[in-house]
């Protein structure tokens, strides 16, 4: 009996870390420590900017204690591979998009459904509202992470390396996606062929003719230089693009009470910041666009015919938030 107890209580450690009394010798403050977080983003990224202050911060307010080393441009791997990494404790902490969760975890296929939101701002306001925070509270169970808060980035788009004028013109093609089954699924439905890719790679697969088109948001597209080559931009805002700052369960259960609240408190600081940028950030860069040679064609979800309503469809029973917010989000 007392083993089975000792059992329960070190799994329920690990699930739970966020709420759990520590023992007596973690009740004081940490040691110094080095905390490593991994990126898939560039360093010039908004992200990259955003966290290398945040760790500069924490670094301050916690009298040097705590220092923070970023890993950007997917050198620890992909998403799926951080977080596998994170699951074991080899890696501290990371900024994720909600994609790979979206895989292990189907309530957060919600958050990539078509057209849940019109704009960035809507977009913004879902991830500070209670549907979405709710579907943190069973991370540590599903997936051995403790999820701080939301960031993203901006709204996807559809570029296409030539002319697009209706749905007739991207069937059969190949796109460029991030690797998430909801993301995965709206683009069959429409039937187009969608083509994982990391993002360093995208570009000369549009060059050569490998992929004709990239699911991607305005930053991205401007700092890898897609508008160079592809001749027409789908302005859809078809789906928000959360992330999640996430860190390890077995990290943060090593953590004092008080540092726990630290880290989490400021990082939840530094992604809101991160999201109160973003309607600026993408109306600028949306006026950046503008002037290049692509035409934009604004388009909305009756584009795809009945891609959306076959979407819920299917993920309504995985995914119950997506109803939720559906009802809490309508569109005008």
């Amino acid at each position: 009996m007392t083993r089975s107890l000792t059992r329960r209580a070190s799994l329920a450690a690990l699930a739970g870390a966020s709420t759990l009394a520590l023992p007596a010798n973690h009740a004081r403050a940490q040691a110094p420590r080095e905390f490593r977080l991994g990126l898939i983003t560039p360093p010039a990224h908004t992200w990259n900017q955003q966290l290398t202050a945040w760790g500069t911060r924490l670094r301050d307010a916690s009298n040097g204690r705590f220092t923070v080393t970023l890993f950007p441009s997917g050198q620890l791997g992909n998403e799926a591979a951080m977080l596998q990494q994170m699951q074991t404790g080899a890696l501290d902490m990371s900024l994720l998009t909600t994609s790979e969760i979206s895989n292990r975890v189907d309530a957060f296929g919600a958050l990539h459904a078509p057209f849940i939101v019109p704009n960035i701002e809507a977009a913004v306001a879902m991830l500070r509202g209670p549907i979405a925070l709710g579907l943190l509270n069973g991370l540590p169970q599903a997936t051995g992470c403790v999820g701080f808060r939301y960031g993203m980035v901006g709204m996807r788009q559809i570029i296409t390396r030539d002319a697009t004028t209706t749905l007739a013109d991207l069937r059969g093609k190949k796109v460029r996606i991030t690797p998430a089954a909801p993301t995965r699924d709206f683009f069959t439905l429409i039937g187009m062929a969608p083509t994982p890719l990391p993002l360093p790679a995208i570009f000369e697969a549009l060059s050569n003719g490998q992929i004709d088109g990239v699911d991607l948001d305005f930053e991205s597209i401007i700092n890898n230089r897609f508008q160079e080559i592809c001749k027409t931009m789908l302005l859809t805002n078809h789906f928000a693009f959360p992330a999640l700052g996430l860190m390890s369960a077995r990290v943060f259960a090593t953590l004092a009470p008080a540092d726990r609240e630290l880290i989490r408190g400021t990082m939840s600081e530094a992604l809101d910041a991160l999201c109160d940028s973003m309607p600026e950030r993408e109306a600028r860069q949306g006026a950046q666009l503008r002037a290049s040679n692509m035409q934009i064609r604004p388009v909305g979800p009756e584009f795809f015919g009945d891609a959306v309503a076959q979407f819920d469809r299917a993920w309504g029973p995985r995914a119950p938030a997506l109803a939720q917010l559906r009802a809490a989000y309508p569109r005008g």
